[in-house]
């Protein structure tokens, strides 16, 4: 049989990861859009905006926007949901725009999902829709083709 009596420590270190590595000049996978141009695949962790949180100015970014607490000014996102609890007031751009909460302004974006319990005022121009029986919309639907 074999026997070791002493354990030698290896020559390197290496740190396994799950995920593959990008060097600096190595581009980050990017999402995948689908046939109406809607994100299907998002590598980005979200950003969240929690309740009791009241933010005013211009919000621009690559991933995810969740949205629980308050903002007011510009959106631009991949995709940005407004959680039950989440009012949105001003101007947002998105692929996907999902719609629980208080919306408010204007919006353009691929994919628009009005909840059962959202509020909707405003004018939203979209590609794609779904609206929960019991949501409150008033204002412009426009699809865009």
């Amino acid at each position: 049989m074999f026997k070791k009596t002493k354990i030698d420590p290896p020559d390197v270190l290496v740190a396994e990861s799950p995920l593959p590595m990008t060097t600096p000049t190595e581009e980050a996978p990017v999402a995948k859009r689908g046939v109406t141009g809607v994100a299907v695949l998002d590598t980005h962790k979200p950003t969240v905006i929690s309740e009791g949180f009241s933010l005013t100015g211009d919000i621009v970014s690559d991933g995810i926007l969740h949205i629980e607490g308050r903002t007011s000014g510009s959106i631009k996102a991949s995709s940005v949901n407004v959680g039950p609890r989440g009012q949105v007031e001003g101007n947002v751009a998105c692929a996907s725009l999902h719609i629980k909460g208080v919306f408010s302004g204007t919006a353009v974006c691929g994919e628009l999902v009005i909840s059962a319990s959202a509020v909707v005022k405003g004018h939203i121009t979209y590609q794609l829709l779904t609206i929960g029986r019991g949501a409150t919309v008033e204002g412009d639907l426009v699809i865009r083709r």
